[in-house]
């Protein structure tokens, strides 16, 4: 700290002694009055008592003897205007102050309209602080014939038309005048504080001055210390042989209107230039302004006034300044301990009481560490926060204080009390402290906070945090599984073991196949897992934490083979020993068809393969089974036909160990073709990763019909035509490999055969559905789409086309665009041909053909839950007359068929099927009755 110089000895004793009557040795001691208007029992002609004061601040007034002490209460209320005549003696001042300095209810003191809130009149050796005064149309605070007066730690405001009328107005009978920390505020106008010709020895130190400045007339002996303003039209003015010094004081423009071109920031006439001192000032005028006006002489920057006056050797030049508009020194700023410590009349106190002190980072440039103007900087030492973990009943919970301390990278002698706002308070020197909630809180919380104090003992920041204490919450982990079809044969698994207050001790998943645990660490992440069979797994993450607690999460999965698209390629046909002997199948007879390696198909790592199988030139009623290589025959039927019939039928079979499938004929000798569609493989080696993909079943859509101009142009289809079906609502971008459609022919005028492919319209040498005229038949089809669209190819005759729309192959990990409802592509497990339905024999329904209009449900017991959809081979039986069988999950009965029949006819279809959220299919007949039959070839996760 810098030295003071001493004021008038009165000034320096009062400043000394905020709100006590003691002096100098021998003083003697006066009375105490009490005032608050608040009080029940107030009374201005009582005794002024703490137990009955006063109500108002003028009988106290009266009242005060030399030595009294008078003690106002802040109400939140304003007192009436008071007219002090006290005379104390330099031993013996009278004191008048606040006793909420600093408390939300503080003392003001206000005039009506045309009235003075605060005079002064012929009073001596008198104290005040912590009083506001207020005016609307006089001066709020008035000097008249008093001497050894101060007036402190307020604030005094005026909203004053009267240009002539300041805040604080000075006569010139006044003197021994001390008016410092002030708060000094003028709507309008250009003066704040006036002294009058004969006034002498005043002090302006630590005071702000917002909109109005300081104009003395033949003043002597004042004295501005460390003061801010903040204009519109000039700082100082010192006319009339004025004397005094201007010193560590700092102006700024509130405005650039109100005042006349020129007005300076400090105005010093030719009178008063031999008596007065300026330095140590920071003067950055309004752009209409100018900084100095000395002697008559317009100065207008620091360096000028310097070379032409001798004055300012430390003024700061515009161009050096970086004053906020608030004009409280930012870090760095030239203001900061720059200022004159021994000025006349700086106080050690900066306008908030605050102490003037050393900015470490700051070079000192003044006689001292004071900074220049009202305000000093502080260390910005802060407590920017408090961080309090969950709070949980019974689960210890750590509190931190965060500190910004630039002055200083120590924090040794800081300690920290930490109150965790439910009685408890923990002291501690390491910034944290840990507690242990007994209860929980309401809804809102409780208030936690810090104070950390040096070791001296004063407090320099508190911080808080609102507090919500809980009860411990369940412990709840989550894992959720899926495949890709690049990976059919694998899991991935992202798991989460969710909040616990508690440290987890052990994190554990199983796969569900019988192979080791996996003990994971992170408290969420993936992982991956092949499995060796195909098949339907549950997942397990069974978490445990220090606590005890233990909690198990599960997730289905679905791991099996991705589609690869292939052909049609031509595998069998027995007519000219294609893949088999060259000669027609007799009854009971089995072709053994080589699938690996053949047509395109890989000779390894295929576990199923789809063929479109068709029978042709039969002697008997018989039918079909094609099933593995290897094991039994099963029960199951893939083509049932009538003598002298061409049927086809798309079958997805698995293959047997050794590669080969088998097709058994059940009666008579029939001619067997068989071509490969696509197969089922595990292995990206097998094919190109971008070519496997999985099934994403959608809801069943029909996508053609020239019958009404779906999709194609309406009529029937010529012979040798290609007609191209276009799917946009599937497809994104290159995911879509393949589309499932169920084809239907009508109406032909000849027998015929149609190839549903992703080829153009060159004819092909496969066929995907033989037909004859006037014939409805059906077939399931798997072509590739790559581009979103595909081919079909009529090779005779008129005939009119229908395709519904049942699954897309795609290789895409998230849903298909266009359909919210479709999943993405998820892997096929082949299972062993099983029949799951039949009304013939009440197999899984009643023992009854289903009826016109009727439904059945059939639940899928030997189907996993999470299975999407199920790939059947769906036969209707003799039905009374010609009708038509749809097949679907839950909802809505779609507008699409899959199985066309005739009266009598008995016929088979391959359809993929969607399981509805009960676990079931539903299975519909539109006309007539016909029974019902249904074999499971495998379902798709």
């Amino acid at each position: 700290m810098g030295r003071r110089p001493a004021l008038v000895a009165l000034a320096v004793l009062l400043i000394g002694c905020p709100a006590a009557g003691v002096a100098q040795a021998g003083t003697v001691t006066g009375a105490t009055f009490y005032v608050n208007d608040a009080a029940a029992g107030c009374s201005d002609t009582g005794p002024g008592s703490a137990a009955e004061p006063f109500c108002q601040i003028q009988p106290a007034a009266d009242a005060a003897t030399p030595g009294a002490t008078v003690r106002i209460a802040g109400t939140g209320k304003s007192y009436a205007p008071v007219t002090i005549r006290s005379t104390g003696t330099a031993d013996a001042p009278i004191t008048f102050s606040a006793t909420a300095i600093g408390d939300s209810s503080t003392v003001t003191v206000a005039g009506p309209r045309s009235a003075t809130g605060i005079t002064f009149d012929g009073a001596r050796y008198v104290d005040v602080a912590g009083v506001r005064t207020t005016a609307a149309a006089a001066s709020a605070l008035v000097v008249e014939d008093s001497q050894h007066i101060t007036y402190r730690a307020a604030s005094a405001r005026g909203n004053i038309a009267d240009a002539a009328t300041a805040v604080i107005a000075i006569d010139g009978a006044s003197s021994d005048i001390s008016l410092t920390r002030l708060k000094v505020y003028r709507g309008s106008g250009p003066t704040a504080v006036s002294s009058a010709t004969g006034a002498r020895d005043i002090t302006l130190a630590g005071d702000t001055f917002d909109v109005g400045g300081v104009s003395a007339v033949g003043t002597t002996g004042i004295d501005f210390a460390g003061d801010t303003f903040r204009t519109v039209c000039g700082a100082i003015s010192l006319t009339g042989g004025s004397s005094g010094s201007v010193e560590n004081t700092v102006a700024l423009p509130y405005g650039t209107t109100g005042c006349s071109t020129g007005t300076a920031d400090l105005t010093v006439d030719a009178t008063s230039a031999p008596q007065v001192t300026a330095d140590y000032n920071a003067f950055n005028p309004p752009s209409t302004g100018t900084d100095y006006d000395w002697a008559g002489t317009a100065y207008a920057t620091a360096e000028a006034f310097r070379a032409g006056t001798g004055q300012g050797g430390h003024d700061l030049d515009q161009t050096d300044l970086a004053i906020p508009a608030d004009g409280l020194p930012a870090e760095h700023s030239p203001l900061i301990d720059s200022a004159d410590s021994d000025a006349p009349g700086e106080l050690s106190t900066d306008v908030d009481g605050r102490p003037r002190g050393d900015d470490p980072l700051v070079a000192d440039t003044g006689t001292g560490h004071d900074d220049r103007g009202a305000t000093e900087f502080q260390d910005p030492f802060t407590v920017s926060g408090l961080r309090v973990g969950y709070g949980y009943v019974g689960v210890p919970t750590t509190a931190v204080a965060t500190l910004s301390n630039p002055w200083s990278d120590s924090l040794d002698g800081l300690t920290y009390t930490f109150d965790f706002a439910d009685g408890t308070t923990v002291t501690s020197t390491t910034g944290s402290a840990t507690h242990t909630y007994s209860q929980a809180t309401s809804s809102t919380g409780i208030q936690a906070s810090v104070v950390v104090n040096r070791a001296d003992g004063t407090r320099v920041g508190v911080a808080d945090y609102w507090e919500r204490v809980d009860p411990v919450p369940d412990l709840t982990p989550s894992i959720g599984c899926g495949t890709g079809p690049s990976l059919p044969d694998a899991a991935g698994c992202t798991y989460d073991t969710g909040f616990d207050p508690y440290p987890i001790t052990s994190d554990r998943i199983t796969f569900g196949d019988g192979s080791a645990a996996l003990s994971v660490t992170a408290s969420s992440d993936a992982v991956r897992h092949t499995y060796k069979a195909p098949g339907t797994y549950t997942v397990a993450q069974t978490v445990t934490d220090s606590d005890g607690r233990t909690a198990t999460a599960t997730s289905p999965v679905t791991v099996g083979a991705a589609f690869v698209a292939a052909g049609p390629t031509r595998l069998l046909d027995t007519r000219n020993g294609t893949g088999a002997p060259k000669r027609a199948v007799g009854a009971g007879g089995v072709v053994r068809l080589k699938i690996l390696g053949v047509g395109g198909v890989p000779a390894s790592g295929v576990t199923a393969v789809t063929l479109n199988v068709t029978d042709t030139g039969a002697t008997a009623s018989s039918y079909v089974s094609v099933y593995p290589d290897g094991i039994a025959r099963p029960s199951a039927s893939n083509l049932n036909f009538l003598a002298g019939q061409t049927n086809p039928n798309l079958v997805t079979v698995r293959v047997g160990a050794d590669g080969y499938v088998d097709l058994y004929n059940a009666h008579g000798t029939v001619n067997l073709v068989a071509d490969v569609e696509g197969y089922y493989t595990t292995k990206t080696g097998a094919a190109a990763e971008q070519d496997m993909s999985g099934l994403a079943v959608v809801t069943p859509t029909r996508v053609l019909d020239t019958r009404s101009g779906i999709g194609a142009h309406k009529g029937a289809v010529g012979p040798r035509s290609t007609t191209t079906i276009t799917l946009p609502k599937y497809t994104r971008g290159g995911a879509t490999q393949g589309a499932v459609l169920n084809v239907t022919v009508t109406g032909g005028t000849s027998s015929g055969y149609i190839t549903v492919a992703c080829d153009g319209p060159t004819p092909p040498t496969t066929s995907t559905l033989n037909y004859r005229a006037g014939q409805t038949a059906s077939n399931l089809a798997t072509p590739c789409a790559y581009s979103g669209t595909l081919h079909i190819y009529n090779s005779a005759g008129h005939v009119n086309l229908i395709a519904d729309l049942q699954g897309v192959y795609t290789n895409d990990l998230v849903n298909m665009g266009g359909d919210p409802d479709a999943p993405a592509g998820g892997p096929f497990v082949a299972t062993a041909p099983a029949r799951f339905l039949d009304t013939r024999t009440g197999l899984g329904a009643s023992a009854k053909p289903l009826g016109a209009n009727g439904t059945l449900t059939v639940k899928l017991t030997k189907v996993p839950a999470g299975a999407t959809a199920v790939l059947v081979n769906l036969t209707g039986v003799a039905p009374t007359t010609g009708t038509h069988l749809t097949a679907y999950g839950d909802g809505t009965l779609p507008t699409v068929s899959n199985d066309n029949l005739t009266a009598g006819q008995t016929r088979p279809v391959l359809a993929v099927v969607p399981v509805g959220a009960d676990g079931s299919i539903r299975i519909h007949n539109a006309f007539g009755s016909v029974d019902v039959v249904a074999d499971l070839e495998g379902y798709y996760g």
